[in-house]
């Protein structure tokens, strides 16, 4: 009987759904609020204040139920083969998602009104979740370099030719 209830035991905690094992960070930029979430796989969600010269970090824990929905719309999102949807304006919203997922690498940066809609609607969502979180402060600094490779644009600079010799 004491086999027959291990045995069980080990068959009922193999049977949980393998953990997804996600590393997802998202950048907002307006010209009234600059910031980064990050989220991956646990309870915790990371958000970095970008706004000025000193980056801030904070962090609240989601419950059941926001994680599941993070995760789930990760899940059934589709992200295009153009990484980059810019309309010609200076200003207006940026939006960027990194979803590390296992192996696999996503990336999307949309501005203005382009983009997929999907993509402008889960930015809202993050958006939302974020104002409805009470963050703590904590002192952890945060790799954005991966990210921050779309965020930032690379600027070339072009030797100048000296004329006056």
């Amino acid at each position: 009987m004491r086999i027959l209830i291990i045995v069980l035991g080990l068959i009922l905690v193999g049977c949980e759904s393998p953990k997804k094992d996600y590393d997802f960070t998202f950048f907002k930029w307006n010209i009234h609020e600059s910031y980064y979430l990050k989220f991956n796989s646990s309870d915790t969600l990371y958000c970095v204040g970008a706004y000025g010269i000193k980056q801030e970090t904070s962090f609240a824990i989601l419950n059941k139920e926001q994680k599941e929905r993070i995760q789930n719309l990760l899940d059934t999102l589709t992200f295009p083969k153009n990484q980059v949807f810019n309309d010609l304006v200076n200003d207006g919203e940026t939006n960027v998602f990194l979803l590390n997922k296992g192996e696999q690498t996503r990336k999307l940066k949309i501005h203005g009104i382009s983009g997929p809609k999907q993509f402008w609607l889960f930015g809202e969502t993050l958006d939302r979740l974020k104002r409805q979180l009470q963050f703590a402060q904590i002192n952890k600094k945060i790799d954005f370099k991966e990210i921050n490779k779309m965020v930032i644009s690379q600027m070339k600079f072009v030797p100048r030719k000296d004329t006056l010799q």
